[in-house]
């Protein structure tokens, strides 16, 4: 159970609300919509990365994955290992997301963002050799990409961890991003 109360959506300022009834039904959405201003801006950086972003879809949710797993949060790596599948991700690969570094099952760019992932995340700065292994397959805007993910999915993890948000009794018939795409043209 929740350590706070999910709010009531009659309780919502009006954008917020609005931005809620659109979404995918998940509570982490129902409980950041009790954030105030921050939720709308929130989920349009959520967005960008999800649905707009510069990184190949199976890399990004490979890096949330395993970001979820460092942080030990069972929702986040639930909604994302059930992205992955939708996505098309191999159960071998959504599994190998937790295991051991190079993964036999991963590409290049792949072990070398996952090994930059591991490192942020244990000491907020990478080790150079890693930066630059990783930017060798990224460039520039795929390793600022990259750092946004590792640090949204960090604040993402501990947010659900502290107020212990509720899995769903029954996941989303979705991946949830189609409707988080049109969710936030519609709020635009």
């Amino acid at each position: 159970m929740a350590r706070i109360p999910y709010p009531d959506p009659a309780t919502l300022p009006k954008a917020n609300h609005e931005l809620l009834q659109d979404l995918p039904q998940l509570n982490i959405f129902r409980m950041l919509a009790g954030s105030g201003p921050s939720f709308v801006p929130f989920m349009t950086l959520i967005n960008a990365y999800l649905n707009e972003g510069l990184l190949d879809a199976e890399l990004r949710e490979l890096v949330i994955l395993r970001v979820g797993h460092l942080c030990a949060s069972h929702y986040e790596q639930h909604q994302h290992r059930r992205v992955s599948r939708m996505l098309g991700m191999s159960a071998e690969r959504i599994e190998a997301a937790e295991g051991a570094l190079p993964s036999p099952l991963f590409s290049e760019a792949e072990n070398a963002a996952l090994a930059f992932t591991d490192d942020q995340v244990a000491n907020v700065k990478a080790d150079g050799k890693l930066f630059a292994a990783a930017h060798a397959h990224l460039g520039d805007a795929g390793m600022q990409e990259l750092v946004i993910i590792i640090g949204v999915y960090l604040l993402v993890c501990r947010y659900l961890e502290t107020f212990e948000i509720d899995l769903e009794e029954t996941d989303i018939a979705t991946s949830g991003l189609d409707e988080i795409r049109q969710s936030m043209k519609e709020s635009g």
